[in-house]
């Protein structure tokens, strides 16, 4: 099978298109034939340079990849043969399923994650193995690539956002809102009736059908013109993907009380950022800091019902399609930034 291979760290021509053996499906596991997958900023351009934190876990060769969708092609021992054939998303994250955190009900507090693309060869494949209970049917009318921005996306930014109580009555300051994850965030939170503001250095390109109030995260004014956009009252909920420590301190005193700030992304570069956080400020004005490193198993399911029942899909525009083969085209134009939203990477045109 061709996947794209990597067997050193750096710039983007490390990534090579090879034949690779095809991976056969072990007791409680699925074999997935992939439709597509989204590139991601953290898990796979800054791993693949070799300077972040996930790039230690890397064992050369190595396959990038995480979330994905595809069609289910075979299943090992104990596994139900009636998923072959069936369309689906894939979740990256493996489980041990035995720590309390998980027997708990708490997956995202695992103490023994692993990820697809990261400790276990990816899904920039044409076959990925991956256990059952990490799949979840996908809709006949989503198109598979959509599927897979939202399957990359989707339930993090939901865990964010229950984590901060989002409601009809909240204001949602996102920063990185022209991101593949700060789209997502603001789609859900327009979903749940909020009002969202985002954050980002070219408010120029964020798209019109996201419904979004965007600002300059850089401007030196950034709390008073949030008060002046939200007429005085505060920002009741910031969804942090950034975790700039300036910006954080720019963005602060416009948090109403009783606001809350979920951080995620905290390790997207090689030197995690220091939040200057004031006391007094959160005990004074019963401000809460929350993070989010993932979704656990009820969000996830929470989510894909979301897509299926309640047909949530992502604003037209915002997903980028790109074949397997341009993949090293694909991290060299979303490093230099010439990219925003999501980009996918289309292996096969199974589940069309």
């Amino acid at each position: 099978m061709r996947a794209v291979v990597m067997r050193a760290f750096g710039e983007p021509d490390v990534l090579r298109v090879e034949k690779v053996p095809r991976p056969s499906p072990r007791p409680g596991e699925a074999l997935v034939q992939v439709a597509a997958v989204e590139v991601s900023r953290t898990r796979d351009i800054a791993t693949r340079t070799g300077t972040h934190p996930f790039s230690k876990k890397i064992a050369f060769p190595h396959v990038l990849g995480g979330d994905f969708t595809g069609v289910v092609e075979d299943v090992g021992a104990g596994v139900d043969r009636a998923l072959v054939g069936q369309r689906v998303a894939v979740r990256s994250t493996r489980n041990c399923r035995e720590c309390p955190a998980c027997r708990a009900g708490r997956q995202h507090q695992c103490t023994d994650i692993q990820m697809l693309g990261i400790e276990l060869w990816g899904s920039y494949a044409e076959f990925v193995c991956a256990p059952a209970y990490n799949l979840y049917p996908l809709p006949d009318k989503i198109d598979m690539a959509e599927a897979a921005a939202l399957a990359a996306t989707g339930p993090v930014a939901l865990a964010q956002l229950r984590a901060a109580a989002v409601d009809h009555n909240s204001t949602v300051l996102i920063t990185g809102i022209t991101g593949a994850l700060g789209t997502t965030v603001a789609a859900l939170a327009s979903k749940l009736s909020a009002r969202v503001l985002g954050l980002t250095r070219r408010p120029q390109a964020v798209l019109p059908a996201l419904n979004v109030t965007a600002l300059d995260m850089a401007r030196d004014d950034l709390a008073q013109a949030l008060l002046e956009t939200t007429y005085g009252m505060g920002v009741t909920t910031v969804i942090d993907n950034v975790a700039d420590a300036a910006t954080f301190d720019r963005y602060f005193p416009a948090l109403a009380r009783g606001a809350r700030i979920v951080i995620s992304g905290a390790i997207s570069s090689a030197q995690p950022p220091i939040l200057r956080v004031p006391a007094d400020i959160l005990y004074l004005r019963s401000i809460a800091l929350l993070g989010v490193r993932t979704a656990c198993t009820s969000i996830v399911q929470e989510f894909w019902n979301l897509v299926g029942e309640h047909d949530f899909r992502l604003p037209q525009g915002v997903v980028h399609e790109a074949p397997l083969e341009a993949v090293a085209h694909v991290h060299a134009d979303m490093t230099a930034g010439r990219i925003a939203g999501h980009v996918v990477l289309r292996v096969s045109e199974v589940g069309r």
